[in-house]
């Protein structure tokens, strides 16, 4: 069995009417390190403000009929491993990692994190992906490969029900 602790924790799909399915069950020998910035809230959009010479105050415009403020959208990273200690059965460790990747890269998906609230944020890949370390070649213990992808949130990030 693999000997994966974060097995139910990261889910994703790439259809809207998909259901999620988990990481390390769609993906044998991944291992999702970190989804980071599913807590970030992007930048104002709508909020036009200038400051005076002469005042410490500044004048402000909202421009939305409700008053609500407009933010961009913001990015996240999905840090992985993929290692043959993660997996339930042999795997080659570059097929597994250019797997997820393409998953990630080809069209846009929904990720679900069990931390941070269980969170769903809707992504694309927008950047070039580069792997951060990639060891093959070596005894099948030793072969691994370290990426983070960036993808940008495509709606907001929501709270699943």
């Amino acid at each position: 069995m693999a000997n994966n602790d974060l097995i139910g924790v990261y889910y994703i799909k790439n259809t809207e009417n998909g259901n999620f399915q988990d990481i390390t069950t769609l993906f044998d020998g991944v291992r999702v390190l970190q989804v980071s910035g599913v807590a970030a809230k992007g930048k104002a959009v709508n909020v036009y403000h200038e400051q005076w010479i002469n005042s410490d105050k500044e004048d402000y415009l909202v421009t939305s009929n409700n008053g609500i403020i407009v933010r961009e959208n913001v990015d996240i990273e999905v840090t992985f491993l993929v290692h043959q200690r993660y997996a339930s059965d042999n795997i080659d460790v570059k097929t597994q990692h250019d797997l997820f990747v393409k998953y990630l890269t080809d069209k846009d998906v929904w990720i679900r994190t069990g931390y941070q609230n269980n969170v769903i944020a809707h992504c694309v890949c927008l950047d070039a992906y580069e792997p951060t370390t990639m060891k093959l070649q070596r005894n099948e213990l030793a072969n691994y490969a370290l990426g983070t992808i960036k993808l940008h949130c495509l709606e907001n990030i929501t709270t699943a029900s």
